[in-house]
């Protein structure tokens, strides 16, 4: 019922869209078929690019982005959209906040990048906000990778389960006692 519903509601989206200031510009790659496809693969790809661009500090151009990812890899585009909106001007804030000092301690800890970082010696404000960037993008980088590699993984996972529940419950509505009993019982006499 709900993949009813999201197919009539892409088919909106899809008419608003035509004659739009995007349509002239992108064309007719805006409405190849396989960016609006609903099944397991395009779904989960567009998850995993939207998380994956979420996650980055890249807030004022998430939806370009996704835009422009989606329509090379021909993966599901409104929900690599909607995945964008994870990070948003009222969640930003942790997530980046987290993301750097993820990024600062595995700097920190590892002896390589620190030996390089020291060498370099980060000592002017100009340095200081290269080296918190680094931070940021470190920890954002892995943050965006997981959360790509698990929304992909969830929808692959979800997308299964319910198949593998209907074969179940056809498999045990064909082997309850009684359904093949007369058959059974004259075989044996």
């Amino acid at each position: 019922m709900w993949l009813r519903l999201w197919r009539r509601k892409q088919a909106s989206i899809r008419q608003t869209l035509k004659g739009s200031s995007l349509h002239r510009f992108w064309g007719q790659t805006l409405f190849h078929d396989l960016l609006w496809r609903t099944d397991r693969r395009s779904i989960a790809g567009g998850l995993a690019l939207g998380l994956f661009i979420a996650f980055t500090p890249t807030i004022p151009f998430q939806m370009t982005l996704a835009v422009i990812g989606a329509l090379f890899l021909k993966v599901n585009l409104p929900i690599a959209i909607a995945a964008c909106w994870i990070t948003n001007p009222l969640t930003a804030l942790p997530v980046y906040t987290a993301a750097w000092k993820l990024g600062k301690y595995l700097i920190e800890h590892i002896g390589i990048i620190h030996s390089f970082l020291d060498a370099h010696r980060f000592e002017a404000k100009s340095a200081h906000l290269i080296l918190n960037g680094i931070y940021l993008w470190t920890g954002s980088l892995i943050f965006s990778t997981l959360a790509a590699v698990l929304g992909s993984l969830l929808v692959l996972l979800l997308w299964k389960m319910p198949r593998s529940r209907r074969r179940k419950r056809q498999t045990d509505s064909l082997q309850e006692p009684g359904l093949f009993s007369d058959r059974s019982s004259s075989q044996t006499t």
